[in-house]
This record gives C-alpha cells, sequence and structure tokens, in this order.
C-alpha cells in the first residue's frame, strides 16, 4: 500500500500523523501503566495487571491500523458510486456544460461520499491552481485509493490529450466502467457463497458446544445453568461476528430510498412495529398465566405478532423491486418522446400518464400533475422517487432531471440511463437469487439445530430419571458421577430456547444483510425461523421420549 496515497487519503502528511497522533497516543499508553502501578498498586493483581500491560500494545496497533482503515474505507466509498458517477458524467456531458461547470455539479452531490471530495480537487486544481483537465485527472489518479477511479481518470486524461470529444468519450466509458463494476458486484456475490459456507459450518461447531452443555454436568457434576448461559453468549458472540463479517463482505446496494420524505409504506412500517409488540404482551398474558403450553411453543405464540411488521414491510419491498422493473422502459421512452417534442418534458410526460407500466403507472400520473404546476421540478422528481420507494430510481431519476434542466439531449439521456439503470436491477436478480438460497439453507439448518439440541435434552432427561431413582449401595463405585438429580431440565429447555430465539433474530437478519432489504424486514423470518424451531424441538422431545419409553 502506497504510504502517500495512504496519507493523501487522510488530508495529512505521514510527519504530521506521527507528530500529532501517535507520539500522543502511545505516551499516554505507556505512561498509563507505570501510573496505575505507582498509585494503586494493589489493585494491579492478576488477570488485571495482563489487560493493563497490554493497552500499550493495543494502543499501537490501533495507531498504526487507523491509516489503512480509513483507506479501505474511503476506496469503497469511490466503488460503490462508480456506477451513479458515470452515468451522472455523461447525461451532463449531453449538455453546454464546460468542463469546469461539469464537474462541480457532480462535485456537489453529497451522495458521492468521498468520490464528490476527489472530483472536487479536480476542480480546485483547475481553478486554482490553472493545470488542465488532463493534468489534474493524472495527479489526483497518482493519489486516489481506488483503481477503478485511477484507472478511469487516466484514461479520460489521455482521451483529453488526444482532442476526443467529451460527450463520446463518456458515452463509450459507460460501458467500459459498468463492466468494471459488474466484476466488482459479482465478486461481492461469490464472497456470499463464502459467507454462507462459514456461517453453517461455524454454526454445526457451535451445536457440538451446546451438545456437549448439556450433558456435561449430568456426568460431571458441573453446574448446568451456568454452562448453558456461557454457551448462549459464545453462541450469540459467534453468530453476531460472522454476521459482520457478511455486512462487510456484501455489496452496498441499497433499496430503499434515503429522502426525509415520509411515504404511506413509511408511516405504515413505523405504526404497526408499536401494534406489534402491544399485541405481543397482550398474547403473552394468557399464554403464562391461563394456557398451559410447552415454552417452546409459548415463546413462538408470544413473539408471532412481529410478522405484522415484517410482512408489511415484505410487501412494500416488493413493490419496490417491481417498480424498479418498469422504470427503465418508462425513462427510454421519457426520453425518446422528449427528444423528438424538443425537450419539452411536461408535454411528454402527459402523454407517458395513458401508458401501462405495471405499478409504476400511478407515480407516474403523480409525477406529471406535481411537475405541471411548475413550482419546483427537482422537488417533483424527489417526491416521485420517494413516492416509488427505491434508491435506485431516486439516484437516477435526480440525474435525468438535472440532465434535462439543464438543456441534455433528452433521448441520450434516456437511453444511458435506462442501460445502465437495467444492468444494475440484473445484478440485483443475482444477488436476490443468493438470498433466496441462503433462506432455505437457513430454515434447515436452525430445524437441525433445534432437533440436535433438544435430543441432547431428552437423553438427559432420561439420564437425570435413572439416577434420581437408582438404588446404589453407598460403598459401591460404579466409575460416574450420578449427581444427575440437582440439574433442572425445565430451565435447561427454557434457556434452549433463549439461545434459539437468539439465533433466529441472528439468522434473519443475516438474510437482510445479503438482500439489502428493509430492517423491519427481518420479523418475517425471525417468527419463520423461531417456529420452525419450536416445532422441531417439540416433536424432537416428543418422538424422543416415545422411543426412550418415558413421557
Amino acid at each position: 500500500m502506497n504510504q502517500k496515497i495512504l496519507f493523501h487519503v487522510m488530508g495529512i502528511s505521514q510527519k504530521q500523523y506521527i507528530i500529532r497522533f501517535v507520539i500522543p497516543i502511545m505516551s499516554m499508553g505507556i505512561l498509563f501503566p507505570v501510573v496505575m502501578v505507582l498509585v494503586a498498586p494493589n489493585l494491579i493483581q492478576g488477570n488485571l495487571r495482563i489487560i493493563i500491560y497490554l493497552i500499550p500494545v493495543m494502543l499501537f496497533f490501533l495507531v498504526m491500523f487507523y491509516p489503512s482503515t480509513v483507506y479501505q474505507n474511503k476506496k469503497l466509498q469511490i466503488d460503490e458510486n462508480m456506477h451513479y458517477y458515470i452515468t451522472h458524467l455523461g447525461v451532463l456531458s449531453t449538455s453546454q456544460l464546460s468542463r469546469k461547470e461539469l464537474l462541480k455539479r457532480v462535485a456537489s452531490n453529497e451522495a458521492y461520499e468521498y468520490l464528490a471530495e476527489e472530483t472536487d480537487k479536480i476542480y480546485m486544481l483547475m481553478n486554482d491552481w490553472g493545470l488542465s483537465l488532463a493534468q489534474a485527472c493524472r495527479f489526483i489518479a497518482r493519489r486516489t485509493p481506488s483503481e477503478l477511479y485511477a484507472d478511469f481518470l487516466d484514461r479520460f486524461a489521455h482521451a483529453l490529450d488526444a482532442g476526443e470529444n467529451l460527450e463520446t468519450f463518456l458515452k463509450t466509458e459507460q460501458k467500459v466502467v459498468m463492466n468494471d463494476f459488474d466484476t466488482m458486484y459479482k465478486a461481492a456475490l461469490h464472497s456470499i457463497d463464502l459467507v454462507k459456507e462459514t456461517f453453517v459450518s461455524m454454526v454445526m461447531a457451535l451445536v457440538f458446544l451446546a451438545s456437549f452443555a448439556i450433558i456435561m454436568p449430568i456426568l460431571t457434576g458441573m453446574d448446568a445453568t451456568l454452562l448453558m448461559i456461557g454457551t448462549i453468549f459464545i453462541f450469540v458472540g459467534t453468530e453476531t461476528l460472522l454476521v459482520y463479517f457478511a455486512k462487510m463482505k456484501v455489496p452496498k446496494d441499497k433499496i430503499w430510498h434515503t429522502l426525509p420524505i415520509e411515504t404511506h409504506a413509511d408511516r405504515a412500517i413505523k405504526i404497526s412495529f408499536p401494534i406489534s409488540l402491544l399485541v405481543c404482551m397482550i398474547v403473552s398474558i394468557p399464554v403464562i398465566f391461563i394456557l398451559d403450553f410447552p415454552v417452546t411453543i409459548s415463546l413462538s405464540i408470544i413473539l408471532t405478532p412481529l410478522i405484522l411488521t415484517g410482512q408489511i414491510a415484505s410487501r412494500a419491498e416488493n413493490r419496490i423491486k417491481r417498480k424498479d422493473s418498469n422504470f427503465a422502459s418508462f425513462i427510454r421512452s421519457l426520453g425518446s418522446s422528449a427528444g423528438a417534442r424538443g425537450g419539452l418534458i411536461n408535454e411528454s410526460l402527459r402523454q407517458l400518464t395513458y401508458h401501462d407500466f405495471g405499478p409504476l403507472t400511478k407515480d407516474v400520473t403523480e409525477l406529471y400533475t406535481r411537475i405541471s404546476t411548475r413550482i419546483d421540478k427537482m422537488k417533483s422528481w424527489n417526491y416521485f422517487a420517494a413516492g416509488t420507494g427505491s434508491n435506485l430510481i431516486e439516484r437516477f431519476g435526480n440525474i435525468f432531471a438535472e440532465g434535462t434542466h439543464i438543456g441534455g439531449k433528452p433521448e441520450v439521456i434516456g437511453e444511458i440511463i435506462a442501460d445502465n439503470f437495467m444492468h444494475i436491477v440484473s445484478l440485483r436478480k443475482l444477488r436476490y437469487n443468493s438470498s433466496s438460497s441462503l433462506v432455505g439453507i437457513l430454515y434447515g439448518l436452525t430445524a437441525g439445530i433445534a432437533f440436535t439440541l433438544f435430543i441432547a435434552l431428552s437423553v438427559v432427561g432420561l439420564m437425570n430419571s435413572i439416577f434420581t431413582t437408582a438404588d446404589i449401595p453407598e460403598n459401591m463405585d460404579v466409575g460416574l458421577y450420578l449427581g444427575g438429580s440437582g440439574m433442572d431440565v425445565a430451565l435447561i429447555s427454557s434457556l434452549l430456547m433463549v439461545l434459539l430465539v437468539f439465533h433466529s433474530l441472528i439468522s434473519a437478519l443475516l438474510i437482510r444483510i445479503v438482500d439489502g432489504g428493509h430492517f423491519f424486514n427481518i420479523y418475517t423470518h425471525f417468527v419463520g425461523l423461531l417456529w420452525t424451531s419450536s416445532i422441531c424441538g417439540e416433536m424432537a422431545l416428543r418422538s424422543t421420549a416415545s422411543l426412550l419409553g418415558f413421557a
């Protein structure tokens, strides 16, 4: 990793970083253990002493790896926005904007995050330092953390030096950059397969750990409750780390819009969640105090109302996906129609309101109604995007509105946006397929976990019953601990259900991370996984009891 690029990204020189951060932090890290030993030597004993002595080591790794972390974060911000960025540049190039003004407009878009900062640096090098666009592009290409962006800038600089037309070059670059984005996206999807295999392998290992935690107390006399609580913490902690690992690997491609506009779907989800919680509390009263259900079934019944929120979010998300599938045809038709009418968007929209764009038809009609008022064109497109609920439509719709507003060629703009939009939608479908296969894996895995753990509990319950009633002479040594009577099987069963509740929640969260959906959509699969656990657990208890001849 190039040190010059590393500290350029942080906006600080290596020398300044050492003086401002490394020396003060390391000095405090070294002085802290010394001061603690001098001030409170009696407190610095055992494991606490090791922890305090490790503080300088941890701070050393912090100051060493922090620049690398910032570098990777900035690189991701660029790579994840390149497909929007190249579309935006291609659209603006169809207008009569100067090169400086074009870069200034793109740099002012905060949605591009660090990519906007890099573009602003190119603009400043041209405007303040008098460099040509080609020189500024090469300067930033040698310092940007993203290879994808550096390659684009090098090609851009070469095209400018060769005298190639800006619009022609950027139109050609659409395919080049989108192909690079395609490769990057598919590599991220391949990482999802790695996540699946890792998750399944680790959970299977944790199941063996939980099984030992159930069986060992009956054989060794260890505290069963303490062992199970420890197992729950290890199980949940490991699964949480795996979910975090998955979040780092999957593409950062949002489905839902990010506008500060509350839609009907947003309100429905927001209202449904407290209602679901209230129903959960109401249902819990008869389940706990009146009905006599096993703990496996009781927990599932109590938490089932959460599916209301999950279903509302799921249906809204499915509508967004259907609208995404129709947007490309709408924007291509709008661009072609506006181009034929000399750039008249209003008249073209009016004609398109008579066409059927599936679930997008109502939103198109509302867009025409807002634009025809001639109050605020850009805000009309924002409300259109919010109404669809789609992040893709939000980003590409705003690009179309801006491009046509400044006098770009509508037919070319519509073609560029439609092609790139469909490319991303096709990649998303691969992601949804990967998510669907993960759903099947997690449901099967959850059923296996519940069945295995409750079979182990049934066997332990039988052994506990035998050891409790066994009449063995006091002086007879059977070579086995017979203190099983101290084990509370009902409590262990409840703790197992707590473990499975956490597992179901984390598994549902993993599904949402992989498919990129709304957070509240987790409750659909959470309830489904929980019922899978409950039914399989209860079946394991009853079938084992029948086979072993007790119940």
